[in-house]
């Protein structure tokens, strides 16, 4: 028997099983017909796993619902700066994710979505989202999906769930599932003592491939939302940010990457990404590197919802980097 045999079989043998207890009057009988839709199978999974976010009232929750909170939602809310501090929850920021083993080698044209939900609303945050006209060639283990989110800051007051659904286009074949699975980052009670930033790795294996998913917890986090503007000059390059204590970067811009370069004073720059967390006692840095190797950076404190701004030269161009600072909590 096929794998995709065995998932339609074990699909099939939930829905009924799920019937039988409805018709005996058993309420587990809608919940089980309910799970029955993400139940999947996988040998690398052992056989049959849950494929999909599990903890919700999956009758009536939708699973495909984009979350519809944006950044800043308590940017004029009345917190005090200094009785605040202790309450304030922990984040994350996801650094990367890579095809760390492909069963069919490199290179491979990829698509498909990665989302995130958090406990703020557990609705979808799209990290990575790309239909077949718009694949992303990886060449190697060591090259990272470009990730476009999240929109909003992630809270880590409860567990925060990864869902992998990628998948490789092939020409000369039918397209093939790269990765589709779950991943647990557990939250705030199992990470009492943590200080600081805390780096880790989870990798999930299913179908052709094995995901490696980088990311970094944050103590007593705010969400900064970030702005760049080119006020003089035309940009070609990178801008990227991290912080004193947390050296990894994010790429927040790179015009080989931009939708639409920017070649003159005409605004705000596309951001690939544009929301960061940070420790609240830490420092932001924003640096921009242009094509032909000139880098400048600029740094700003964190902030109780509060707002900052100010100039990033770099060869003959002047950019203004624009950032909110806001609370996040649940």
């Amino acid at each position: 028997m096929k794998s995709c045999e065995r998932w339609s079989t074990a699909r099939s043998i939930e829905v009924k099983y799920g019937l039988r207890l409805m018709h005996e009057g058993d309420p587990r009988g809608q919940s089980i017909q309910a799970s029955a839709r993400i139940v999947d199978f996988d040998p690398k999974q052992g056989g049959l796993y849950y494929s999909r976010y599990t903890s919700g009232g999956l009758i009536r929750f939708n699973l495909d619902e984009e979350s519809p909170i944006g950044p800043m939602r308590h940017i004029d809310s009345p917190y005090k700066k200094e009785s605040y501090f202790l309450r304030l929850c922990k984040a994350v920021n996801f650094l990367s994710v890579k095809i760390g083993c492909s069963d069919v080698g490199y290179p491979i044209h990829v698509y498909g979505t990665i989302i995130v939900r958090d406990s703020i609303d557990e609705r979808c945050v799209y990290h990575f989202r790309r239909d077949s006209d718009n694949c992303q060639l990886i060449s190697s283990e060591a090259e990272s999906l470009i990730l476009t989110g999240p929109k909003r800051g992630l809270a880590l007051a409860g567990d925060i769930y990864v869902e992998t659904d990628l998948k490789m286009k092939d020409d000369l074949v039918q397209d093939r599932e790269l990765s589709k699975g779950l991943i647990i980052i557990r939250g705030t009670p199992a990470r009492l003592f943590e200080k600081g930033y805390t780096s880790a790795t989870k990798s999930l294996a299913t179908r052709l491939s094995t995901v490696d998913v980088y990311y970094s917890v944050v103590d007593r986090a705010l969400e900064g939302t970030i702005a760049v503007e080119v006020v003089l000059g035309s940009f070609h390059g990178r801008i990227t940010a991290n912080t004193a204590n947390m050296r990894n970067e994010l790429v927040l811009y790179d015009s080989k990457e931009a939708d639409a370069m920017t070649v003159d004073n005409c605004g705000d720059l596309k951001l690939l990404r544009h929301v960061v967390c940070v420790y609240v006692k830490d420092l932001l840095m924003i640096a921009a590197q242009t094509s032909d190797g000139k880098s400048e950076r600029i740094s700003f404190s964190p902030r109780i919802n509060d707002k900052a701004e100010g100039p990033l030269v770099v060869g003959g161009t002047e950019l203004r980097v624009k950032i909110c600072w806001s609370v996040m909590n649940p």
